[in-house]
């Protein structure tokens, strides 16, 4: 009986490690390419507002993101930045100063969608602000993937919302 315990383990350790890749288990070089690069251009990486100074928040502002996990184990982060509209530019610049800049540190995950953010506190009259989120996958300490997106509406099951799901691409501080 144990002699078929052990065989089976083995059998099951020996398949794990060729599905992932070589044989100390983890993915190739080319499979973590693949899966950076699906990650990197997924409809399901997304940063957005979710709270934009209401009465529960006040001249608050919410930034969260989603992002994939790769199918092997990765640590998720996101870097996330308010920025705000400089009219001569015509363009979003990022806020100087630490207070406005934030890193959501996710986890290792293996699969699934990862949520994280930060709310951020701005004296009234901060204006149109909107916010960037870099996110970063690194395996053994080192990134294998990074990309940065602007905040953009309209995302659904955003967590944490003010109200409940709120997406959009920007906040006034009046």
């Amino acid at each position: 009986m144990v002699g078929k315990f052990f065989i089976a383990m083995l059998l099951l350790s020996a398949f794990s490690s060729s599905a992932l890749g070589k044989a100390g288990g983890g993915p190739t070089p080319g499979q973590v390419r693949a899966a950076v690069k699906r990650a990197e251009h997924s409809r399901q990486l997304w940063a957005t507002i979710n709270i934009c100074n209401t009465q529960a928040y006040p001249d608050r502002i919410g930034i969260r993101g989603q992002m994939p996990a790769l199918g092997f184990p990765a640590r998720l982060t996101m870097s996330i930045q308010v920025d705000y509209w400089v009219a001569a530019a015509k363009a979003f610049k990022p806020v100087p100063g630490s207070n406005a800049r934030a890193v959501a540190p996710l986890g290792t995950v293996v699969n699934g969608l990862q949520q994280g953010g930060h709310t951020f506190h701005f004296k009234p009259g901060a204006g149109l602000l909107s916010g960037t989120i870099t996110f970063r996958w690194l395996r053994m300490g080192k990134v294998i993937g990074q990309i940065s997106k602007q905040a953009t509406g309209g995302h659904h099951r955003v967590d944490r919302g003010d109200p409940p799901h709120h997406s959009a691409a920007t906040c006034t501080i009046p």
